[in-house]
């Protein structure tokens, strides 16, 4: 039999065009290479506020400069607004599903003490974008022709209508139940004169496939896999900086940096690397036949994604 293969989607092609080697992509160029990310970042700025109660101006993909202690303000928004911001994005969280999944956050950030403290109750654009993709997944549900079978069995002669009435019903009586309101949006387009409803036309309606919602999802996995999975706890404005500073240590883009750079990069910030603690770090990391030093590249993979 002859398959034809499945068209790989453009944004991952762009995606894996751009890596050059032993180079991560800074937050800033994600946001250009998948554009569909910097209108969910757009969302999440409308719930950021700053110190005198404003919206705050960061934008997609802006830089900037890390407070003290925790999350930036302005690169991050309450808790209590997470709902909200996904709601704006589309999605229908419900208060146990999104309770569930930020205690989890938190619980992780508890087990990291003072430094985890700090930010608790704070929530990053990376962790409302896993949150969105989380939920954006397990809000697929039933089919088409799971709900078509449903309604086929209402109607045993096969006229291809139902009762307005008895489609009322079912909408405001069983399962994810609706209002009024959105039974009358939902059912007037597919109904006719008479009161029926050609419920085949309907599910089609309501099924149809929404193309860039699939690309937004998409472009949103993409994004949080080249950030790591510990991006919804970082300090990205610090990532791009480490980023930058390792691409200035490599001209040649050999992917390498030599250990006592690498201990330099790390210490910048008054953090305290040994070089002991380092060599155990990127141990199967070093380039033992040119003697070219630590790939970097590994190294980012294994501190972002561990």
């Amino acid at each position: 039999m002859n398959m034809k293969g499945k068209r790989e989607p453009q944004s991952h092609n762009l995606l894996q065009s751009t890596r050059g080697p032993g180079f991560f992509h800074k937050q800033s160029e994600l946001m250009i290479m998948l554009p569909e990310v910097p209108q969910l970042r757009n969302i999440f700025d409308l719930f950021v506020v700053n110190g005198n109660g404003t919206g705050a101006e960061s934008g997609a993909g802006a830089e900037t400069e890390a407070g003290a202690e925790g999350l930036d303000p302005a690169a991050s928004i309450e808790l209590s607004d997470v709902a909200d911001c996904l709601r704006t994005m589309g999605l229908s969280p419900s208060d146990h599903w999104l309770a569930t999944r930020l205690a989890e956050h938190l619980r992780r950030r508890e087990a990291m003490g003072p430094v985890g403290a700090a930010f608790s109750q704070r929530a990053s654009f990376e962790l409302v974008l896993t949150l969105y993709c989380q939920m954006a997944e397990e809000e697929e549900g039933p089919s088409a022709e799971d709900a078509l079978q449903v309604l086929r069995s209402r109607d045993p002669r096969g006229t291809g209508v139902l009762p307005y009435s008895e489609l009322r019903h079912m909408l405001t009586t069983m399962g994810d139940r609706l209002d009024e309101a959105e039974v009358f949006s939902l059912l007037h387009c597919a109904s006719d004169i008479a009161g029926n409803v050609h419920y085949e036309h309907l599910v089609h309606r309501v099924f149809a496939k929404d193309e860039q919602a699939e690309e937004r999802l998409l472009q949103a996995r993409l994004y949080l896999q080249a950030v790591g999975r510990n991006a919804i706890d970082m300090d990205m404005a610090k990532r791009d900086e480490f980023i930058d500073a390792l691409r200035r240590s490599d001209p040649t883009r050999s992917g390498f940096i030599e250990p006592k750079r690498l201990l330099e990069l790390l210490n910048r910030n008054d953090e305290r690397f040994t070089g002991e603690e380092l060599q155990l770090l990127t141990q199967g990391m070093e380039d033992t036949k040119c003697e070219r030093g630590i790939n970097y590249r590994r190294f980012l993979q294994f501190i972002m994604n561990e």
